[in-house]
């Protein structure tokens, strides 16, 4: 019996020592799924609550609504990259045809202040940036370059410089006066005619820039500035800064999906006016619309579209006040159309464009070829939402 009694002691001894680790082991699992959660939750983009809560949502889809008076006050940043590759650049003069095939990036930094009557744009950075492989391989090609053949370069220049001055000197010496001064100002406009990459370059000059615009009957009337840049700027971007306004968000769109719920799967295909959603007024084309899910970026809640097709526009304006007119191909891309009003947030696009401008300087531009959109605005009511 004591036999027994010891065995039966020792057995819930054991008993008690086994249910103690399933115990901790239950604890620390626990812990380590709160922890995962947690991490989980950190990581995952946060939708600002004032916007959510204008979202209308239910199990049959979302509607993406334009019912809601538009944001005023309101503050848009919009960063657009164009980046070209491969492509070709065309610019035409009265002297002849430059072409060039050139691979980089256009970019654009903007940003915009709507109170009421007033807007307030910026251009926080401007410019035209070549790929790092071209700098690498350039400077490799610099470094490798010896002292003797640089000497050897330079030698046979100073040769040929001597023998075109030769000959230049015999030219003009068979020449009449009249000739001469033909000859004389075909060259001081070769002088003076625009390199090809200035033509994509000189948009960097209005980095920095401010200028502000009020409403004026129908259309919008630069500020009066002393400084010639802000001037020529703040003229040509008169007659078009509705169209930049609503491109970046700080307008309405004149056209949006309506009172129709879509649910991920669905498809819109946008044609005539209906273009108007991503585009200009007046776009000609078709573009298919397919949405994949719903997600917030940057704080706004918004559905991802997978987008496809294609399109012209004529008498693009840009932040810089240059038009252009545009033929693309969209091979694909994604675009995120807010929820709540007709903005759109975010694009990602591969393309073939042909893209044509007449230059300010009287010069017209014709680039061609590969280029990858990428287009985010920030878009931060100044003032409380509403519903």
């Amino acid at each position: 019996m004591k036999i027994q009694r010891l065995l039966c002691i020792a057995a819930i001894g054991l008993a008690a020592v086994s249910c103690g680790k399933v115990r901790e082991l239950a604890v620390k699992a626990k812990q380590a799924m709160e922890a995962k959660a947690a991490k989980s939750k950190a990581g995952a983009v946060v939708v600002d609550p004032a916007l959510q809560a204008l979202v209308d949502q239910t199990p049959e889809g979302a509607v993406f609504r334009k019912d809601l008076a538009f944001p005023d006050p309101l503050q848009v940043k919009v960063e657009q990259r164009l980046t070209f590759d491969p492509a070709r650049i065309v610019v035409k003069s009265a002297i002849g045809n430059q072409v060039a095939a050139f691979s980089g990036t256009r970019f654009f930094i903007t940003r915009y202040e709507r109170a009421g009557e007033r807007i307030d744009l910026t251009m926080e950075s401007a410019g035209f940036s070549k790929p790092e492989v071209d700098k690498v391989e350039a400077e490799k090609a610099k470094a490798a370059k010896s002292k003797a053949d640089q000497t050897k370069a330079d030698q046979a220049k100073a040769d040929k410089a001597k023998a075109d001055k030769t000959k230049a000197d015999k030219a003009r010496a068979g020449k009449s006066k009249l000739e001469q001064a033909k000859a004389d100002q075909d060259a001081a406009a070769a002088a003076a005619a625009p390199a090809v990459p200035d033509e994509l370059t000189s948009i960097k000059e209005l980095t920095g820039c401010k200028i502000g615009f009020v409403r004026e009957g129908k259309g919008w009337k630069a500020g009066h500035s002393t400084d010639f840049k802000l001037a020529v700027w703040g003229r040509n971007l008169e007659p078009h800064l509705a169209a930049v306004c609503v491109d970046a968000g700080v307008l309405p769109r004149s056209y949006w999906l309506g009172k129709r719920r879509l649910k991920p799967g669905d498809c819109v295909a946008l044609a005539g006016p209906e273009l108007a959603l991503m585009l200009g007024e007046g776009a000609v084309g078709t573009l298919n619309l397919k949405l994949e899910s719903f997600e917030p970026i940057g704080g706004h809640p918004c559905g991802v579209f997978a987008v496809s097709g294609n399109y012209r526009e004529a008498a693009v304006p840009g932040p810089d006040g240059e038009v252009f007119d545009a033929d693309v191909s969209i091979s694909s891309g994604k675009v995120w159309l807010s929820l709540v009003y007709p903005v759109v947030i975010r694009e990602q696009l591969e393309t073939v464009q042909t893209l044509s401008t007449g230059m300010r300087s009287g010069h017209s531009t014709l680039i061609q070829g590969s280029v990858s959109v990428a287009v985010t605005r920030t878009w931060k009511p100044a003032g409380p939402a509403t519903k």
